[in-house]
């Protein structure tokens, strides 16, 4: 690949893992410093007038503001560019889970794993705010659980310097309805306490399971219901502890006012106890799992196994370290395409690579991927179609999923059990 392929000259896209108003994010090689990046690239606002040069500003101040703060709870900016396609961001990679995929995983998490999560959220807002950074878009889904149990907030599309102008044209607001404050959707100026309003949502919805203003299918309703009712009182609720409830339901009051001034003075009421930090990491793990799971369901069920893979687990367990590649849904048809025996081999080669440096969440989607494509472009009876599942089988068991390890195990052996017969027939 030459560094014309590269974005920058130096980062290769590898797959789409996001997308939204303020640009679309990829997953991505540094191929200078040999790591895996988040890159989101502002598609080119050429020929879209007052609209694209919002963007563009918008998209300058998030690179701004994120430069601005250092601190474990916030994603980490590496570098910023241009090319012809547009500008672009590199972040750290962050793998994890969504707050707001935790929840749908989990359900209502326990008090002390909710206080862990938002102690970690308001961590990140006073690092902020003592930065000058206002956030404007405080909601579950920006916020990421890592593997090893880091809270972090992320996405700084909407973000505001507290000492700049705001550049939202007349009459517009910017934001998530049902996590805007209501000040905010009054047309006030936004302020920390704004941002607070968002952690305090966030809480409500950990602490309870449902959505903070109801069902979001109406944003009109839910719009309403934020500033006439404003969200229900946690205080007295069976199950949460009255000093939490009582702190959510001030986060969530509806005037400004009567939420705390900033978030440095959360932490006495969000403190949870150290082993907590164990808790939520297997609750992200959990979600991992169940991910993998489901992944390795769509393979079983389009799997039709036919001969021993022994050619490819031979080829896979004589394999070196070369750089991760990730199989993008954008790509995979065009990797289809032009798909044979050995460039597959070396698909699956990068995938027994993520296997071996334990990164298995990004293994298990690169090879549930690299198996469809087998199977479409080689058949189900080829050995690398075989080998991937197999190593599939093999994530799945270092993730926990025994059970559905077992199986995936089983139907590869029985398949290689038919081979056997079939060769000697």
């Amino acid at each position: 690949m030459t560094d014309r392929d590269l974005l920058g000259g130096r980062y290769r896209l590898l797959r789409k893992i996001g997308l939204g108003g303020m640009g679309v994010v990829y997953e991505a090689l540094d191929s200078t410093l040999d790591r895996r990046v988040a890159v989101k690239v502002l598609p080119s606002a050429a020929g879209e007038g007052s609209g694209g040069d919002e963007r563009l500003e918008r998209f300058r101040l998030e690179a701004q503001a994120l430069a601005r703060i250092s601190h474990p709870n916030v994603v980490a900016v590496y570098d910023t560019g241009r090319q012809d396609s547009g500008p672009y961001l590199v972040m750290e990679l962050l793998e994890g889970v969504e707050l707001q995929r935790l929840v749908d995983v989990c359900g209502p998490l326990e008090p002390d794993v909710a206080r862990w999560i938002a102690s970690g959220m308001s961590a990140a807002l006073t690092a902020a705010h003592a930065a000058g950074v206002l956030h404007r878009d405080v909601k579950p889904s920006n916020v990421r659980i890592t593997l090893s149990g880091r809270v972090v907030l992320q996405d700084f599309g909407l973000a505001r310097l507290m000492e700049g102008a705001g550049i939202t044209r007349a009459g517009g607001l910017v934001g998530t309805p049902q996590y805007m404050a209501p000040e905010v959707m009054r047309g006030e100026r936004p302020a920390p306490r704004s941002d607070l309003y968002g952690l305090g949502l966030c809480l409500y919805l950990m602490l309870t399971g449902e959505p903070p203003l109801g069902p979001v299918e109406d944003i009109g309703a839910v719009v309403e219901r934020a500033l006439d009712h404003g969200v229900p009182q946690l205080y007295g609720r069976r199950g949460i502890p009255d000093r939490l409830a009582y702190l959510v339901d001030i986060l969530c009051a509806w005037d400004p006012q009567t939420r705390p001034e900033d978030a440095a003075g959360l932490q006495a009421t969000l403190a949870a106890s150290s082993e907590m930090e164990a808790r939520v990491v297997e609750l992200v793990q959990r979600c991992v799992r169940e991910q993998a799971i489901a992944l390795a369901d769509q393979t079983l069920s389009a799997a039709s196994l036919a001969v021993e893979p022994r050619l490819g687990l031979e080829a896979a367990e004589g394999m070196g370290h070369p750089a991760p590649l990730s199989l993008s849904d954008a790509t995979r048809q065009v990797v289809m395409a032009g798909m044979t025996a050995e460039n597959a081999v070396s698909r699956l080669r990068e995938a027994v690579n993520l296997v071996q440096r334990g990164e298995l969440q990004e293994a298990v989607r690169m090879l549930t991927a690299v198996t469809k494509v087998c199977s479409r472009a080689l058949g189900d009876d080829h050995p690398t179609t075989l080998t991937s599942q197999y190593w599939q089988a093999v994530c799945l068991a270092r993730l926990g999923a025994g059970g559905a390890a077992l199986t995936l195990f089983a139907q590869v052996s029985t398949h290689i059990e038919t081979g056997r017969d079939e060769g000697r027939g």
